[in-house]
């Protein structure tokens, strides 16, 4: 990761308008310490965003853009067990290190005023990485019994879905709830090194699970 200091000046102020949201929520959020950590004016921040909502969606948006351009690429050559594992491990990690916890809980905070980020956020990063993972699975497997119409997307996109929640979800849920301690820092800073037990053991069940409703393709 780059340090913020290293960043093009509206990508600076993106991810200070972040970090200065999602410690402090929308409301007690100043766009004088949004300027103070970007190392700008806050003439210069409104000049560029217009307004306080306009800068909050616009950091999320970036935020998601980064959380998209740092999940691993799945590679339909690679071994199944392998390529999902590493997936499924970094999706989790990037979910739940803290400050990606105290986005999702300021989005459900501003859930009334602001409904339609939740959806944004739920389409562009839970449906985003389904897609992904549906992408790779269509390319591996192909199911042994389903309709001709779609059939073979619909079934890849629902196993996607069935692994993303089994695999992730408890981590995601209890993260979010404070059952779990978000990890302080992010995971490219320090990466955990080892799936944990749980997502091992995920990934396993679904491809026994797999092997007895699909047959598996050839690498392409």
């Amino acid at each position: 990761m780059k340090e913020i200091s290293d960043l093009p000046l509206p990508k600076r102020i993106l991810m200070a308008a972040l970090f200065t949201f999602v410690e402090h929520g929308y409301d007690k959020a100043s766009m004088d310490e949004v300027a103070a950590v970007a190392t700008t004016t806050k003439r210069t921040v409104y000049a560029h965003f217009g307004n306080k909502e306009t800068l909050f969606r616009a950091a999320i948006g970036n935020a998601i853009e980064l959380f998209l351009s740092e999940l691993p690429v799945l590679d339909p050559h690679g071994d199944p067990e392998h390529e999902l594992l590493t997936f499924t491990t970094q999706f989790s990690e990037l979910s739940t290190w803290r400050r990606a916890v105290l986005l999702q809980r300021t989005v459900i905070a501003e859930a009334e005023r602001l409904p339609d980020l939740g959806t944004i956020l739920h389409q562009d990063v839970i449906v985003a990485a389904e897609t992904r993972l549906a992408g790779f699975l269509a390319a591996r497997f192909e199911a042994k019994d389903v309709a001709s119409d779609g059939g073979q997307e619909d079934w890849a996109m629902a196993m996607a879905r069935l692994l993303l929640n089994m695999a992730t979800g408890p981590q995601r849920f209890a993260t979010l709830m404070e059952a779990r301690t978000p990890a302080p820092v992010h995971p490219f800073v320090r990466p955990s090194g080892a799936s944990d037990d749980w997502l091992r053991f995920a990934v396993r069940f679904f491809l026994q699970g797999l092997a007895t409703s699909a047959t598996a393709k050839p690498a392409p």
